[in-house]
């Protein structure tokens, strides 16, 4: 990921608060929760010439649009020493046996040590070290009530609520409530940490004169080790060092001046803060970039573009909206290509905030987006074949493209396939087919075994065309654009049960998928599987015909294949007491199938299953239902 591309959103946001007259302390401020509605409980303090008096708790609600957040002065600390601050988060108190909860470990941070690290700087704010002494002697006196009001108050939170909850302070001074960013002694601890971070880790200093910035590419007087905008690598791990285990030389693998570490640090929040979002589970976040590096007034628009496309997102998220996962892409997909984008995928440690890359995709255009998201999507929902595809509540609607196909499909390969679609990296058919099969057998088998509901075949089957028709038209995976199906012959004389016409007319307007003569075999085959299904059925009146068992749980072979096409079709002859029964459908296979089935051993198990079970699944729109099984 570009730092530089970090360090300019940080300047952007700098010149932002400074317009606003902030203080350099409330850059360093931090917010609990980002963009999110949430609230704080306050214990109140009196102080009254040499006393403190503890007065009880309050409940203030802060909302995600505003920033009153920064009179907390929160600042998040290590997961040892607890938060910089009185200002910490909570979570829910645990009910297990002899286990301190939540509250009563936080309470005892704050008297061991958060006290001890402010009163460091007491000689330099000498009455406001003697506030905070009083106020730390209250809570010392009247610790077992604090906590007891404190868990009273939390404990009816339902999880929501107390996942998203704040501890903090105020103190009563003649009659003015006073917060914690009040408070010079406050300003002076998170100044001093919030630099000391970018140059100290585990208690050691990684610093250096007179060397070249990573950022500006420039000498700078002074140079920090630690100055990373994402904890997205650990320094004292193997691999990360060049100077090995010896964390003094880290500012070797990253070199950051003072300021640039400054605009990292405030880049790296606002991006955490307002340009992070979920893609189909997957959590990541975004950095722009302008196509001219150096044109900030471009910066600013595509920064308040994303930002209000994210707000728009988590918004629809929280009222349960459908197409609420790709709102983001689809409005970046609006827009020229004047900026591209770095999407990093991860999961954070909410203890320690360090974050796992799972993915990283630089300099994205927008036109990508627009291909990915707009235009092929808008193209293969038009396909007669997805329409009225889905039936819920006995209502029909259509099928349409979202990238929930590739998440159905792929499972934990999920972000690999989005890499490769943003990328336009070549896969195989193989790989593809393998993936689609395994579905529908875990769904088949599912379906049979349980009486949980599982999606019907043919959808998924359909669902599968859609999949392979994207990845057609985004030339991700090949497939035969020459060729030409002949229509086969029908019995003219003569309306049959099988519907020639229709299923002639179904390979024309699917030849992408069905583009080779061994495939429309293939799939002819499966239709005629699904004939003797529903004859079967209607026979034995069972809901499994037997014929099913003879399938292996759709695990199809060559040789298993055209077992099944002559069984079937013996079958067929012999309920039917006919053997000329379904003359247009065995035509079709006696065309494509039989002087082509030498060339089954060329496909995988996978694709020849497909193919089969998308003719089994598809079959019944191919019958005539007003003509009987016996007019043939």
């Amino acid at each position: 990921m570009h730092d530089r591309a970090i360090a300019a959103i940080g300047k952007w946001q700098l010149k932002k608060l400074r317009e606003q007259n902030l203080e350099k302390v409330d850059m360093y401020i931090q917010n609990m929760f980002p963009g999110q509605d949430y609230q704080v409980l306050v214990l109140i303090f009196e102080i009254n010439e040499n006393s403190c008096i503890y007065k009880g708790i309050d409940i203030e609600k802060v909302t995600s649009e505003r920033t009153e957040f920064r009179k907390y002065a929160y600042r998040k600390g290590s997961s040892r020493g607890g938060d910089i601050t009185f200002t910490t988060k909570l979570s829910k108190p645990q009910k297990k046996e002899n286990e301190k909860t939540s509250i009563e470990k936080k309470i005892e941070t704050v008297k061991n040590n958060t006290f001890k690290n402010l009163l460091i700087f007491k000689n330099d704010y000498p009455e406001e070290g003697r506030i905070f002494e009083m106020v730390r002697d209250c809570i010392k006196d009247n610790e077992t009530k604090i906590k007891d009001d404190l868990n009273d108050v939390f404990e009816s939170f339902d999880n929501q609520q107390a996942q998203s909850t704040g501890l903090t302070f105020k103190i009563k001074e003649k009659g003015i409530d006073k917060y914690l960013r009040d408070y010079e002694i406050i300003k002076k601890l998170i100044l001093s940490v919030g630099e000391s971070t970018k140059y100290t880790h585990v208690g050691i200093k990684s610093k250096a004169k007179s060397r070249i910035c990573s950022v500006t590419g420039k000498q700078e007087p002074e140079i920090f080790g630690f100055a990373a905008p994402f904890k997205y690598s650990t320094a004292d791990k193997p691999g990360f060092l060049s100077g090995f285990f010896n964390l003094k030389n880290n500012w070797k693998n990253y070199p950051i001046s003072p300021d640039e570490a400054f605009n990292l640090e405030l880049g790296g929040r606002f991006i955490k803060e307002h340009l992070k979002g979920y893609f189909y589970v997957s959590e990541y976040l975004i950095v722009p970039h302008p196509i001219l590096k150096t044109d900030i007034g471009q910066l600013g628009k595509i920064i308040n573009l994303l930002k209000s496309a994210f707000d728009e997102e988590r918004k629809a998220r929280n009222e349960k909206r459908k197409r609420a996962e790709d709102r983001v892409q689809k409005l970046i997909a609006q827009e020229k290509n004047y900026f591209n984008l770095d999407m990093l995928f991860f999961t954070e440690d909410k203890k320690t905030g360090s974050i796992s890359i799972h993915m990283m995709i630089e300099e994205i255009l927008p036109s990508r987006f627009r291909t990915l998201f707009i235009d092929v999507p808008e193209i293969i929902n038009q396909r007669t074949l997805f329409k009225n595809a889905i039936q819920y509540n006995k209502e029909l609607s259509d099928l349409k493209f979202s990238f929930q196909l590739v998440k159905d499909f792929f499972g934990d390969d999920f972000l690999d396939m989005v890499h490769k679609l943003f990328t336009g990296k070549k896969i195989s058919e193989d790989y593809v087919f393998e993936h689609i099969i395994k579905t529908i057998r875990k769904n088949y088998i599912e379906r049979k075994t349980t009486e949980n509901f599982v999606e019907y075949t043919d959808l998924t089957v359909k669902k599968a065309i859609m999949l392979l028709t994207y990845l057609q038209y985004l030339t991700i995976i090949n497939y035969n654009k020459n060729y030409t199906y002949m229509e086969a012959e029908t019995n003219e004389k003569k309306e049959g049960r099988f519907d020639a016409e229709g299923f002639n007319e179904f390979i024309l307007s699917n030849n992408n998928f069905l583009d080779s003569d061994i495939k429309v075999g293939i799939f002819a085959v499966g239709v005629l599987v699904r004939f003797l299904f529903d004859i079967q059925s209607q026979s034995l009146g069972t809901k499994h015909p037997p014929f099913e068992n003879k399938l292996r749980g759709y695990k199809i072979n060559p040789e298993l294949l055209m077992n099944a096409y002559t069984e079937a079709l013996d079958k067929i002859q012999k309920y039917q007491k006919n053997f000329y029964v379904y003359t247009d459908l065995r035509n079709i296979i006696n065309r494509y199938f039989i002087p082509n089935s030498n060339q089954l051993s060329q496909m995988t198990n996978n694709e020849l299953s497909f193919y089969f079970v998308a003719g089994l699944e598809l079959g019944k729109q191919f019958k005539n239902e007003r003509i009987s099984e016996t007019n043939e």
